[in-house]
């Protein structure tokens, strides 16, 4: 299992299998004051072995400040697809699993550098870093 794309954006959503990404990569949100909302979402795209495709698995998203606090965590669980999906792969194809998280709401509590950090299963597969900055 591996996380092939992580990357905060203005927004995510995910439609037939496919991420749709409105203003993707973003690495600096400037906000007028602090605390402030996130306003940002995360597109994932996990791509599951077939070694994999057959067990249940979880994924944890932490957002943390520079110095480690934790200010946000989601978990959610990844169940094996049903056998008429399975039955469309080809041997040896790995599942592509598009995930759309809106981390809007979760609250910066100050200006500085942060991180998501993606975890499944309890392993660390993928950060993905920016900077929370007080506009001018």
């Amino acid at each position: 299992m591996r996380v092939d794309c992580a990357l905060l954006a203005d927004a995510v959503t995910v439609r037939e299998g496919l991420l749709h990404i409105l203003g993707g990569g973003v690495t600096r949100a400037n906000r007028p004051a602090f605390p402030a909302p996130m306003l940002l979402s995360l597109g994932l795209r996990i791509m599951v072995h077939p070694t994999e495709i057959d067990n249940p698995h979880v994924v944890r998203i932490l957002v943390l400040q520079e110095d480690g606090q934790q200010v946000a965590e989601t978990t959610m669980g990844i169940n094996p697809p049903p056998p008429e999906a399975r039955a469309a792969f080809q041997p040896g194809e790995e599942w592509s699993l598009p995930l759309a998280l809106n981390l809007s709401p979760v609250a910066l509590p100050a200006a500085g550098a942060y991180s998501v950090e993606v975890l499944i299963d309890g392993n660390h597969h993928a950060s993905v870093p920016f900077l929370s900055l007080k506009q001018p």
